[in-house]
């Protein structure tokens, strides 16, 4: 009786700790699916493109993870708006457009919609608001908008895994329908083919494009501030890439 007990905890406890993402959409997550420290009030979504664990206190994502190929970039799509709620969403956890609306932030996605040029059905998918967080202009227009076409021009030599977050530190603002504003933001980037990684954490405000190498922190930095650990599945001989800041220029 007791070893079957303690068999039925192993297995709880298994299910409690499984990540939705390893289970259903693995391939966005190179050495695991991230996972957040405050598992309950959030919500996993696996689209075509990429997965989201959507924060329900904030309405915004813990992260968005993507895996970008040569492949994905293949322009025989353009760009056409289409931003809407997310029916997979329960209505008291979703985001509308009325709460952007004369907001004064963007709808700043967070796997950008020109990661997606090679199907329209894709594409489409990066317009719903689970994908979005709001972002200041300064950023999102900018410094934001060059690390994003920078990650691009990278993908094009070797696959990379993305992961695109959310951090709010201290009080923050709302808009619409309590909509978090995130005070930081941050994008990590796995380059697996050369066992290396390199992380940008940015306040939510204007920044020069020409001062983004000043933004470059180590993974430990961000999974610290943002309560995630973000490859639980590193190998043991690459765990000093979380700790280490990756050299800008190195890079791009």
């Amino acid at each position: 009786m007791k070893k079957i007990v303690l068999a039925l905890c192993f297995l709880f406890s298994t299910a409690a700790s499984a990540n939705p993402i390893d289970d259903k959409c693995s391939s966005f997550a190179v050495w695991g699916a991230p996972q957040v420290n405050a598992e309950g009030e959030d919500q996993y979504i696996c689209k075509t493109g990429y997965a989201v664990n959507l924060n329900y206190k904030t309405k915004v994502p813990y992260f968005v993870i993507e895996h970008i190929t040569a492949d994905h970039l293949k322009k025989s799509v353009g760009r056409k708006d289409d931003f809407r709620e997310d029916a997979e969403v329960p209505a008291e956890h979703r985001v509308t457009l009325k709460d952007y609306a004369g907001a004064g932030y963007d709808r700043g996605h967070m796997a950008p919609a020109a990661d997606f040029t090679y199907d329209a059905k894709v594409m489409s998918e990066s317009f719903y608001l689970d994908n979005m967080m709001p972002q200041a202009p300064g950023l999102n227009r900018g410094a934001w908008k060059m690390l994003e076409e920078k990650t691009r021009d990278l993908a094009v030599h070797g696959d990379l895994y993305v992961i695109t977050g959310t951090i709010y530190q201290g009080e923050y603002k709302t808009i619409g329908n309590k909509v978090g504003v995130p005070t930081h933001v941050y994008k990590i980037i796995v380059q697996p083919s050369k066992e290396r990684m390199i992380a940008f954490l940015f306040p939510n405000d204007k920044v020069d494009p020409k001062e983004i190498a000043k933004y470059v922190v180590s993974i430990a930095d961000i999974q610290t501030k943002a309560g995630v650990d973000f490859s639980p599945k590193i190998p043991e001989n690459l765990k000093a890439l979380e700790s280490s800041v990756a050299k800008y220029e190195d890079w791009f």
